[in-house]
């Protein structure tokens, strides 16, 4: 049976009711009679009440899931094998659309720095400074994040072993050990909660460690995460950068931001695939496929440098570019030919 966490089959039945809202009375055998097919359909259903098209990404979740469902139909259900053809499962994929490119909101680092310097009054306003320093730092997913335990953190070597085995829920579980990127502006603030927890806690206990309403200090008798403990994260950071007189990002958007600063800072394949694997990406093209657009901004400081001899013992943007195409041709080569064995 394929393990899959309650998030990714939440998701999947919210996709899949879409599904449920275009057969309507219609039995699955009949979908190829179905119409609009699918893919027409999907343009223009919504099923939470709101207007206009759905985003060209939840359009092709949808459709993904959808095709998944019925290739599931013909492998483990009579009847289907006839009726569900190759050909027609061919059909089920995203229409063109035309799309404006999104730039992904990233938090930088000089933000990060005014929110390490900002006050703090109390226990539960040291733990969310010290959490937000540490998602830009190390690019971990919230999720995880929340239920690290303080052994899984060395700052002498900047380590975190996002590890299931320890109790991290990482993304598909998947284990890896990754590293904080070394800023001393910052690192101080994450020194500075890593020792307070350190002497009143155990090993055990989570880095982010749960705090009792009541008294506002430690709460022991919380011994594991529940399930929308990430929430608790997201709801400090709001609360404290309110007081604090900052603007509010979303705690992902702290991972945006430590994938955007280690692509810049990269000057060769090999530090963009260790930011890619620090941020536990499978290849380094879903981390410059997520990642790798430039703002406007961006684009008109590189067009604005096209040209200009670059310094010595620095490698030039067309350089990293023909090492980056090298990679992804290898990648491609790679999972090709794992889908012939």
């Amino acid at each position: 049976m394929d393990q899959v966490s309650p998030k990714t089959i939440r998701l999947e039945e919210t996709w899949l009711r879409h599904l449920l809202e275009w057969a309507g009375e219609q039995a699955f055998q009949h979908a190829p009679k179905i119409k609009p097919i699918l893919p027409e359909y999907i343009l223009s259903a919504r099923v939470d009440g709101e207007k206009g098209q759905l985003s060209p990404v939840y359009i092709r979740k949808v459709i993904s899931a959808g095709k998944r469902f019925f290739e599931w139909l013909v492998k483990h259900r009579t009847g289907f094998s006839n009726a569900i053809t190759p050909g027609w499962l061919d059909t089920l994929k995203s229409p063109r659309l035309e799309t404006e490119t999104k730039e992904h909101e990233a938090v930088t680092l000089e933000e990060v720095i005014k929110i390490a310097a900002a006050p703090v009054y109390s226990l539960r306003d040291r733990r969310i400074r010290a959490a937000a320093v540490f998602w830009f730092l190390s690019g971990i997913r919230v999720g995880a994040f929340v239920t690290l335990p303080i052994g899984a953190i060395n700052l002498n070597d900047r380590s975190i072993k996002q590890w299931p085995s320890l109790g991290v829920r990482t993304k598909f579980t998947k284990k890896a050990t990754t590293f904080l990127l070394d800023v001393p502006e910052l690192m101080g603030v994450v020194k500075e909660w890593d020792q307070e927890v350190r002497s009143k806690l155990p090993e055990t206990a989570y880095w982010f460690a749960p705090l009792s309403p009541e008294t506002g200090t430690f709460d022991v008798s919380i011994l594991k995460a529940g399930e929308h403990r990430y929430q608790r994260a997201g709801k400090d950071l709001r609360d404290w950068l309110e007081r604090a007189g900052l603007p509010y990002h979303s705690p992902h958007k702290f991972r945006h931001g430590h994938a955007v600063y280690g692509l810049k800072q990269s000057k060769d394949v090999a530090d963009l695939k260790a930011v890619s694997q620090n941020l536990m990406h499978s290849n380094l093209s879903i981390t410059d496929g997520v990642y790798g657009v430039l703002s406007s901004n961006d684009v008109g400081k590189r067009i604005a440098g096209l040209g200009q001899k670059a310094a010595v013992g620095q490698v030039s943007q067309e350089e990293l570019l023909m090492q980056l195409s090298q990679l992804t041709e290898m990648l491609k080569k790679n999972i090709e030919k794992s889908g012939t064995k």
